[in-house]
């Protein structure tokens, strides 16, 4: 395995990719994603570690959506069942390193929770645990941003070491702490590349909320209208970013 070093303009290929990584299959794609968002949102029904469980599946998850996306480009036709390709990977041996990576996530995740809620008396996490509803008088908390700044200073260095685990447990054999180690030494050596691509996709959800909010006001705040617009929408955008995923594995990490 080697990882590449690349141009800073890699990221803005890599959002363009996302798209054109969709356009291969991109029913069987949009299916999968969704699938995939189901599979977690039972997994929040599981007693005792309900909140965390999706975080729990998403490394063992995410294998499977990759194996998808590289399944489409090579001009396959991609199966629901490769949403699950993670658990056999590896010849079956990949699911334990890929729990411990989730195990990981999980954890992580709520320390930098716990860290946020120094500057918001714990709303960000009760936001994250599902415990806040739309009307609730804390969202209008001018501290609730700052948490999220917080949280998201303490939680990047992890989705660094994150982003390519997954596939280096599964495709690689390689354990959960060399696979993290591998992981943010390939973010960092092309992080002009994933600044341009975090812009990139930051400038995707701009624009698709400009678009909706212009949607709003052309058709009314009719919560159908509104429902029949937005859904569709983020599904795509969704998979597109999923599908671009796989196109920074793609060009950063040659076997």
């Amino acid at each position: 395995m080697r990882i590449e070093l690349l141009a800073a303009r890699a990221g803005r290929t890599w959002v363009i990719d996302g798209f054109r990584l969709l356009r291969r299959a991109p029913l069987a794609l949009l299916a999968l994603t969704f699938i995939y968002l189901l599979v977690l949102m039972v997994a929040t029904l599981i007693p005792l570690i309900g909140p965390f469980a999706p975080m729990m599946l998403t490394p063992a998850l995410a294998v499977g959506v990759m194996h998808a996306v590289r399944t489409a480009e090579h001009g396959d036709l991609p199966t629901p069942q490769m949403l699950f390709a993670g658990f056999r990977a590896s010849a079956g041996r990949a699911w334990r390193a890929l729990l411990a990576l989730g195990v990981i996530n999980a954890a992580s995740t709520l320390l930098a929770l716990g860290l946020a809620s120094l500057a918001d008396g714990g709303t960000l996490l009760r936001i994250a645990t599902g415990q806040v509803v739309s009307d609730d008088p804390s969202l209008q908390d001018s501290s609730l941003v700052f948490a999220s700044l917080i949280f998201l200073l303490a939680y990047t260095p992890m989705q660094m070491a994150l982003w390519f685990a997954p596939l280096f447990c599964a495709w690689h054999e390689q354990p959960p702490l060399k696979a993290m180690f591998f992981s943010l030494a390939a973010v960092m050596r092309n992080r002009w590349a994933f600044l341009q691509y975090a812009l990139g996709w930051f400038a995707v959800a701009l624009v698709a909320s400009l678009a909706i909010q212009l949607l709003k006001m052309l058709l009314g705040s009719s919560p159908l209208l509104i429902s029949l617009v937005l859904s569709p929408t983020s599904l795509v955008v969704l998979t597109a970013l999923y599908c671009s995923f796989w196109a920074t594995y793609r060009d950063v990490v040659r076997d």
